[in-house]
């Protein structure tokens, strides 16, 4: 768990994290082989999806370090989900659907605090059924992290979180200093990266620019986000490289961030 106040990890670390562990046996089977291969450090798993159950065995049985995966824009796939989480669920998505997302991720409004809490509470509790912990770290589905109803949650408060911004680094304009109070105003109670960064933006920006981002792991804490169910993300994280910027720096996992 994290301090009581928002903090940004000074950690020299790098955290590969794979996103939509469990959503289908797709992105389950290529997180395990990105896991064995040392491509990833980690992953956030989704709960009462296509393939949750055996995400849980293999991460289990394979050593994975797995946090969660909030999910609050799409509706569980596994019909054995009860009726009463499924149903607090659907209202949820509702919420922070499409339309609903961009507006949800500036505005708290207290009217839809009791069912985000509800859902927040159920998907908890199904992560520790199926791993028998609590999640190494939370981040969400569609980045509902950065809404502030799902970052100021009183059930997830003192969990480490993903760094509660688009991207940081934020760049010197209107926008990115928003994004910054946004994340001063939401994150109090986690422990953060001091820097996350999408591995698809790391691909377009090529080599040199790789070597670059990744380099600051010596002297603080970065994520990158990757989803391997993703056939273009998935090439990155198997290049040559990917493995040659990454043997020369302090891989690890939120449980290592300080």
């Amino acid at each position: 768990m994290a301090p009581r106040s928002m903090s940004a990890s000074k950690t020299p670390i790098l955290i590969v994290n794979a996103d939509d562990f469990g959503w289908n046996a797709n992105a389950t089977d290529r997180t395990v082989e990105c896991f064995q291969a040392a491509q990833i450090t980690s992953a956030t798993a989704l709960v009462y999806m296509q393939d949750s159950p055996r995400a849980a065995e293999l991460a289990l049985g394979e050593g994975i370090p797995t946090g969660l995966h909030l999910n609050l824009t799409d509706p569980f796939a596994i019909p054995s989900a009860p009726e009463r989480q499924r149903d607090r669920h659907l209202v949820a998505c509702r919420y922070f659907s499409d339309g609903n997302l961009r507006r949800r991720s500036w505005i708290y409004d207290p009217r839809i605090r009791a069912e985000v809490e509800g859902t927040i509470e159920d998907q908890l509790e199904r992560f520790r059924q199926l791993y028998g912990r609590e999640p190494t770290h939370v981040d969400g589905h569609n980045h509902v992290q950065v809404c502030p109803n799902v970052a100021r949650s009183k059930a997830l408060r003192g969990f480490k979180m993903r760094n509660a911004l688009w991207a940081w680094p934020t760049k010197r304009t209107a926008m990115g200093v928003a994004r910054t109070v946004r994340r001063l105003l939401t994150a109090s109670g986690h422990l953060t990266s001091r820097y996350f960064i999408d591995i698809a933006e790391l691909q377009r920006a090529g080599g040199e620019e790789l070597r670059r981002q990744l380099s600051q792991s010596l002297t603080t804490s970065v994520e990158v986000m990757a989803h391997p169910g993703f056939d273009h993300e998935l090439e990155a994280l198997r290049s040559s490289a990917w493995k040659q910027v990454i043997d020369d720096l302090p891989c690890g996992t939120y449980r290592d961030l300080g």
